[in-house]
């Protein structure tokens, strides 16, 4: 029985939400779905950011959240940020698609985008390349071809 059709979000806890969020809306384009709070005592919101939607209008909003892909961005606590590796155990990075792999990496070159890989064969056919977001996770960009 297949019980997972598709993946909603993965969650992200931000030293400062609502910067994480103007950082995603400016490199990768994503916008927010739906917000909450704060709620005590945390101070910052908490937000579900993806894709704008795909049919109709580009736009935020509700029905976003029936498409997934999304980043939930929530505030952190006070533990200290681990130092990671990408194949320390646990989740590595995310990667997200993208229809024109030369456009989308002139455009995080322009953003001042911190890279961590040259460009690389992905698993499965494509080419990836690795990138941090504004506090140090992980990300790639990735083709399929």
């Amino acid at each position: 029985m297949v019980i997972a059709g598709r993946l909603d979000h993965f969650a992200i806890a931000a030293e400062d939400t609502g910067a994480m969020v103007k950082w995603y809306g400016r490199v990768l384009g994503l916008v927010v779905h739906a917000e909450a709070g704060p709620n005590p005592p945390a101070t910052q919101k908490v937000y579900l950011i993806g894709p704008p939607i795909m049919s109709g209008p580009r736009q935020a909003g509700a029905e976003g959240i029936k498409q997934g892909m999304m980043i939930e961005v929530m505030p952190r606590n006070e533990s200290p940020r681990a130092k990671r590796q990408s194949h320390d155990p646990g989740i590595s990075h995310a990667a997200w698609y993208v229809a024109d792999f030369d456009g989308a990496l002139t455009h995080l070159k322009r953003e001042g985008v911190s890279l961590l890989s040259d460009v690389i064969k992905a698993v499965g056919g494509g080419r990836i390349i690795s990138f941090s977001d504004c506090e140090g996770n992980m990300m790639q960009i990735v083709e399929r071809v």
